[in-house]
């Protein structure tokens, strides 16, 4: 029998007995639809959970410590990583690029808020810098994360006296130059007459959506303060007192003063504080260090473009008596690999269950259809000719089945990212969809759907071609 006459038979089949077939159909649908969201939301969560809280292709590396308790302290600590290592951390085979985090060994204070809480915030405050670099995704296109200080910047212009903030424009601001910043915390000692001002930079500082989640969840409660949206607070400026502190032991005997700007909000800034450019934290550190506090590093982010490669640099950097500090990406990736699982032997089930329903349905349309089975035997139409039209009729049925459990699928998931936007607060890292459909998930879906119902439909498409043209034609 030729193709365009197949599919004719096939098409006129489904026609006629097009119920059966609704009927027939409904639990493949639920299966595919179930499968393509459960999928979908497993592979959206898991490129936010993996690809923005716990990066995969990002290893922290970080010195082994050793600690001995001793009553409630804990002495010891971790070394740092000199500059040395950082290059031997970068020449790891896989490795893309290193780039080095250190943390601010001053302590500072912080104090600002005013313009957008109504009165101002005094902290201790933890910060730490990174290589710009790293961040330059996480940066919205009207700030920019820099060095502005760092006089090999090609971007880099000298200070400009000044008088007041107006004359600096709106990014920078009017103040002592760094170097005439010392001033005795001791009142009683003579003042330093004022310097010449100049126009300086904002420090450009992210923070991390954890920290507005705690301001959100706690802080502003206890003090009654409004709460923050991270798209509203990019800009706001505090100033800085580096060497200054709420603890008196903590205090040193001088500070320097400079004001902040939050630029952005980034999963790879501190958990708790700020991060900065790291030249930044340089400078402070050897200003109230020494110069070779410029070369110490308290971790080193490696970029590791190809996945599979991840296990390897982790076995070298062990060999460099380093450690890949554990973020929770390993167990975060088991959850959501059960969680795909669970729901894909769950989809399995009702499919499942679905082809057996469907092969009852082709064993009782091969019923109704012996006679006109036995005519087209008569007339010429072979075994292979009927197990083809069953079978087909079977495929095209997946491939509509299937076809409506990914629209389903589809639409069911556009419903709850709506819900979300509208009626669920925002979260940290809150994507704007939850569900990812690639082109893979699609066919794979398709391809169960038209798998499971040829394979219900076989054992009727067997017997069908078994059936002998004159035991039927003559009613026997």
């Amino acid at each position: 029998m030729r193709l365009g006459r197949m599919l004719g038979v096939v098409g006129s089949n489904l026609r006629r007995s097009r119920n059966h077939f609704l009927l027939a159909s409904v639990g493949i649908v639920v299966g595919i639809a179930t499968f393509a969201f459960f999928i979908s939301l497993g592979i959206g969560v898991r490129s936010v959970v993996l690809g923005k809280i716990f990066p995969l292709d990002q290893l922290e590396i970080v010195p082994k410590s050793i600690d001995v308790a001793f009553g409630p302290l804990s002495l010891g600590g971790a070394e740092v990583i000199d500059q040395e290592k950082v290059d031997e951390l970068a020449a790891i085979p896989g490795v893309k690029v290193a780039y080095p985090k250190m943390r601010l060994t001053v302590p500072s204070l912080g104090i600002g808020g005013e313009e957008v809480l109504g009165a101002d915030l005094r902290s201790e405050m933890v910060a730490d810098g990174i290589e710009p670099e790293l961040v330059a995704k996480d940066i919205d296109d009207e700030y920019d994360f820099r060095d502005f200080d760092d006089p090999e910047h090609p971007d880099y212009t000298p200070p400009e006296p000044c008088e007041k903030n107006a004359d600096c424009g709106e990014n920078r601001y009017c103040g002592v130059p760094v170097d005439f910043q010392e001033a005795r915390l001791n009142e009683d000692r003579e003042k330093q007459e004022d310097p010449q001002k100049v126009c300086r930079h904002y420090i450009p500082v992210i923070a991390s959506e954890h920290v507005v989640e705690l301001y959100n969840g706690a802080l502003r409660r206890a003090h009654g303060f409004p709460k923050l949206n991270t798209k509203y607070v990019l800009g706001l400026k505090f100033d800085l007192k580096i060497g200054a502190s709420m603890v008196g032991a903590s205090q040193k005997d001088r500070i320097i003063r400079a004001k902040g700007m939050l630029v952005g909000f980034s999963s790879k800034a501190i958990t708790l504080g700020i991060t900065m450019p790291i030249g930044y934290t340089k400078r402070f550190n050897v200003a109230f260090g020494n110069p070779g506090d410029a070369q110490r590093y308290h971790s080193v982010i490696l970029y590791v473009p190809n996945k599979d490669d991840v296990a390897s640099v982790a076995k070298d950097v062990e060999d460099m008596e380093l450690v890949v500090a554990d973020n929770g990406a390993k167990e975060a990736a088991l959850l959501i690999a059960i969680f795909i699982a669970v729901f894909s032997l769950v989809s399995a089930v009702i499919v499942g269950i679905a082809a057996v329903n469907i092969m009852h349905v082709f064993f009782m349309l091969v019923y109704e259809r012996q006679h006109e089975i036995g005519i087209m035997r008569a007339v010429g139409a072979s075994r292979g000719d009927i197990t083809t039209i069953i079978l087909g009729e079977a495929a095209v049925l997946g491939v509509l089945a299937g076809a409506a459990g990914i629209l389903l699928a589809m639409a069911a998931a556009s419903g709850f990212d709506s819900i979300s936007a509208n009626y669920i607060p925002d979260f940290p890292y809150k994507p704007q969809s939850y569900f990812i459909f690639p082109w893979w998930l699609v066919s794979s879906a398709l391809g169960f759907s038209v798998a499971f119902c040829v394979l219900g439909a076989f054992l009727p498409a067997r017997r069908a071609a078994r059936m002998q043209p004159a035991a039927v034609l003559s009613g026997h």
